[in-house]
């Protein structure tokens, strides 16, 4: 497709090389597995165990971090309006702080959970979690990732609290595939997903586009999003911005830039989606007791059979949190290990590279002599 560009190097790992890129995190990563039996049943099972777990929790506000969602699209059915939340929700939900933030996403992601605030608020969120679970699993499945990242800290505490930012990371994983199997309408419906949550994946969106160079397909998947959503709600910006100041007055989450250093290293290796995954920090208020927000920060080295480490790395963050707190915590056990990561393949790399001009360079040598 003329629009649908690849880097050169890229194009090499497509047309079979016996030696793609390890660091290429432009997407180029093997094909998906096939979904078996045996795979199913696994997804399966943990979605029951998921959902088996939810149904024996009560929260006092009858949903976790589910909360904007689901009231915000009963606000928007009931009222009109998806940010007073406050005039449909019951008055024992006062003293709690989702009630004063109420909810701060943008109408398409209203509209994505629509159908569950439908649902009462207990089987809305069993289903959410069960949902978020098999979709983890199927998008690392579909492609081609191992399943271990599945199961690191940064998600399964994300699908704990029912965050929506996994709901992000699952378009994320499947941006990456659609961009590697060159599907470009696939690819801007991810985008578009994505930028649902914009202090999530931002700059990963606008890495991802520069590479594939999908004008059209991301003007008319964008455009039908959010410009179907002001058609449905014309005066929906207007009053979602005036809640997403007080979100941040309410909550007084910092943002933590110093995070986003981490992704000079990678810039200077030019490892693009890998240094966007990072930079997002500089635009994302930070979640001083949850890792979720740190959830897209492997994924372009997860094709490397290293990277369970990082996964097992994931569960060291409690201790480095109890003693130096939760920022340097993420910085030790998540993004310092990808980055090394990232730098080793990147070093490996550069010896492939530079092997065969060495031997050859020695075989010139001999013949000369």
């Amino acid at each position: 497709m003329k629009d649908f560009r690849l880097p050169p190097i890229f194009a090499r790992a497509r047309t079979g090389s016996a030696t793609p890129s390890p660091v290429a995190d432009d997407g180029s990563r093997p094909t998906g597995a096939r979904i078996t039996r045996g795979f199913a049943l696994f997804v399966v099972c943990c979605v029951v165990a998921v959902m088996g777990w939810r149904l024996t929790m009560t929260y006092p506000t009858d949903v976790f971090d589910f909360y904007p969602v689901y009231f915000g699209g009963q606000a928007w059915l009931q009222v009109g309006n998806a940010y007073a939340t406050q005039q449909i929700v019951p008055a024992y939900h006062q003293p709690w702080d989702l009630y004063r933030t109420g909810n701060m996403y943008p109408l398409p992601a209203i509209l994505l959970g629509l159908p569950l605030s439908l649902l009462s608020p207990t089987l809305a969120a069993t289903l959410w979690v069960g949902l978020l679970t098999a979709g983890v699993l199927l998008a690392l499945r579909v492609s081609g990732f191992p399943l271990w990242w599945g199961f690191a800290l940064p998600i399964v505490d994300g699908i704990r609290i029912e965050q929506y930012t996994i709901l992000i990371i699952i378009a994320q994983i499947l941006a990456l595939w659609a961009y590697r199997e060159r599907r470009p309408w696939v690819l801007a419906v991810c985008c578009a997903l994505i930028l649902t949550k914009p202090n999530q994946g931002l700059f990963f969106v606008l890495v991802l586009v520069l590479l594939a160079r999908n004008w059209r397909q991301q003007l008319a998947v964008n455009a039908l999003v959010w410009g179907g959503s002001l058609l449905l709600d014309p005066y929906w910006i207007g009053e979602w911005l005036p809640t997403l100041d007080r979100y941040r007055q309410l909550t007084h989450q910092p943002i933590l830039w110093g995070l986003a250093l981490f992704a000079i290293p990678l810039l200077l290796m030019r490892q693009w989606l890998a240094a966007a995954t990072i930079a997002q920090f500089l635009i994302l208020p930070f979640p001083t007791a949850s890792t979720y927000a740190a959830g897209a920060v492997p994924l372009t080295v997860l094709d490397d059979p290293r990277s369970k480490w990082l996964t097992l790395l994931s569960y060291a963050w409690i201790f480095p949190a109890l003693f130096f707190g939760p920022a340097w915590a993420t910085a030790l056990t998540i993004l310092l290990p990808m980055v090394l990561l990232a730098a080793l393949r990147f070093y490996e790399q550069q010896l492939r590279v530079c092997s065969p001009v060495s031997s050859s360079s020695k075989r010139a040598s001999i013949e000369s002599l």
